[in-house]
């Protein structure tokens, strides 16, 4: 029997050889071109050979339109003017780092709103098993702006090698369809001149990007060999909007939480205020606006992070809105910074035993039910205020003999963190001994510390009102420590007692509403009893000293 043709044998494997045509012999470098079946059967041969055969012609024809592209590129050009050039190129460098800015705040929405679909979507991105287990150990970690950052920095610097690839070898068809799209009417050496413009313009954009100057506009080296003419591209003149309507636009396309808006309108008063001229026309805003009011943010206390975090990045997103909805021309917060830096001695800190025990005690000293209750609940559930002062009298529920808090938003436009922070937590024994079940029957099934709320997804809950005015107390009873947020040190503080107590990692993750460190710690459901069972451990209020061998003052040996 015959061997098909094309199928060839050396050294027991089988290989598929088809001749290189004469037309492309010369520049291709071989004359037979062979790749291997990967295999010694016969019958496995024969049926892998008809597709790769199909593959080798395609890789010849692939061959053909890179010549014929390089030929087109390579040709003299006629005189281009460099400086329509650079100004297109420029403008779409800018167009890019919009893009990116925009793409970032949309992945860390993501990540903040679905962060189990966020993983599975962005985990597919890693063909890598190293690039894979670093970004699972960095969702584990829930450090989004990691997470975030590390995923930005693998797409662009996967886009900026496509590009590249596509630079090198002439199969630039994506290119070559935007440049006409940008610019119609060229003729084919100008339209291959611009599209490798656009491509350098966009590989010096995402560089910046990565390298954090997204204000950047480093445009590809002006063109030496020039001839015809290119129109420079004009953006026609966009009608004005005000800073009001600009951030009311985005606000109700995107809807955010109503702290957010809270905190971000004050942002927007504050631009309004060192420009009040220019409040009604949002695009009348420029660069060295921003750099003016930022300077004036750093001279009035503001610490970096605030004003990159906070106020730099809300303008910065208002205006990504308004340039993608051709509301504003351009974003004057790109590459805006503040230089500051974090200071040693600034962390956050939990409070210690003592500070526990002397605010439990005081707190049992109280009649107002929000002093007396939030912060026990808070020790007690390593909760975020905010989750427990909007707690209801009918999240307050039993199953089987256990009594047990359902932490979700209040019915009345509440809200809590994420959708890993919607749990159920039991009620610690000592709270039930000091009658917190008879103060939650007393209430009824309504909000247990606040009145009412007005309902608006766009005000602050009413439950954010009682956990200030909370803040404020404790501060007031002496807990001055500005590195202990009056609180939030709670929190802190049932992560480190848990951990002390020798509570399992993962309860307290599922505690506290804290997403899973790894794949397998989303597999793990303890049931109500088991999360009683750990809190037990931590006794309320805590033991006031811990000396150095690690005993509480109560086990002290004796001699």
């Amino acid at each position: 029997m015959n061997a098909p043709t094309g199928l060839i044998k050396i050294k027991g494997r089988y290989y598929a050889q088809v001749r290189v045509p004469l037309d492309i012999v010369e520049s291709y470098g071989r004359k037979q071109h062979k790749e291997s079946l990967k295999t010694g059967d016969y019958t496995e041969a024969c049926r892998q050979l008809h597709a790769k055969v199909a593959s080798i012609k395609q890789k010849f024809d692939d061959h053909r339109a890179t010549l014929k592209t390089k030929a087109v590129a390579e040709a003299p050009m006629p005189a281009l003017t460099p400086q329509s050039f650079a100004d297109l190129g420029r403008q779409y460098g800018r167009e890019i780092a919009e893009r990116e800015l925009t793409v970032r705040a949309d992945l860390y929405e993501a990540a903040i709103a679905e962060p189990k679909e966020f993983w599975r979507s962005a985990s597919q991105k890693f063909s890598e098993s190293d690039q894979f287990n670093y970004f699972d150990k960095l969702m584990a970690e829930g450090d989004l702006d990691r997470v975030v950052g590390y995923i930005i920095r693998k797409r662009s610097e996967d886009r900026i090698a496509d590009l590249k690839r596509m630079v090198d070898t002439g199969d630039m068809g994506d290119l070559l369809a935007l440049a006409l799209e940008r610019q119609p009417g060229l003729d084919r050496r100008a339209h291959v001149a611009l599209a490798l413009t656009l491509a350098r313009s966009e590989i010096a954009a995402l560089q910046n990007s990565l390298s954090g100057d997204l204000e950047g506009h480093r445009t590809a080296p002006a063109l030496t060999q020039t001839s015809a003419s290119i129109p420079a591209s004009t953006t026609p003149a966009l009608p004005p909007i005000s800073l009001d309507a600009l951030f009311d636009k985005w606000k109700a396309e995107t809807k955010p939480s109503a702290s957010t808006l809270s905190t971000w309108r004050g942002i927007i008063r504050s631009l309004k205020a060192a420009f009040p001229e220019k409040a009604d026309d949002a695009g009348s805003i420029t660069t060295e606006d921003m750099i003016k009011w930022k300077d004036h943010l750093v001279v009035t206390g503001k610490t970096a992070k605030t004003i990159n975090a906070s106020y730099l990045a809300c303008v910065r997103t208002i205006y990504a809105y308004g340039v993608n909805n051709k509301l504003v021309a351009v974003n004057p917060g790109l590459g805006v910074k503040s230089a500051g830096s974090r200071k040693a001695g600034t962390g956050r800190l939990p409070y210690n035993n003592d500070e526990v025990a002397r605010l439990l005690e005081l707190a049992r000293g109280e009649t107002s039910p929000a002093k007396r209750w939030l912060p026990w609940l808070a020790a007690q559930t390593g909760s975020r205020i905010s989750e427990v002062a909007q707690l209801q009298g009918s999240y307050v529920m039993e199953q089987d003999g256990i009594h047990y808090l359902d932490i979700k938003p209040a019915p009345d436009a509440g809200s809590i963190k994420e959708e890993i922070s919607e749990r159920t937590v039991p009620i610690h024994p000592q709270l039930i001994a000091d009658g917190f079940l008879n103060f939650v029957k007393g209430k009824g099934d309504g909000p247990l510390f606040y009145r009412r709320s007005s309902g608006d997804p766009d005000k602050k809950h009413a439950s954010k009102g009682v956990s200030n005015h909370l803040g404020a107390w404790i501060r007031e009873n002496g807990f001055t420590d500005p590195r202990k947020a009056p609180n939030h040190a709670l929190r802190h503080w049932f992560k480190t007692e848990a951990s002390r107590v020798g509570i399992d990692s993962r309860d307290v993750d599922k505690l506290q509403g804290h997403a899973p460190r790894n794949e397998a710690d989303k597999y793990y459901h303890p049931d109500l009893s088991m999360k009683l069972a750990a809190l037990k451990k931590i006794k309320l209020p805590p033991v006031k000293k811990v000396d150095e061998t690690g005993l509480d003052s109560d086990e002290q040996p004796t001699d």
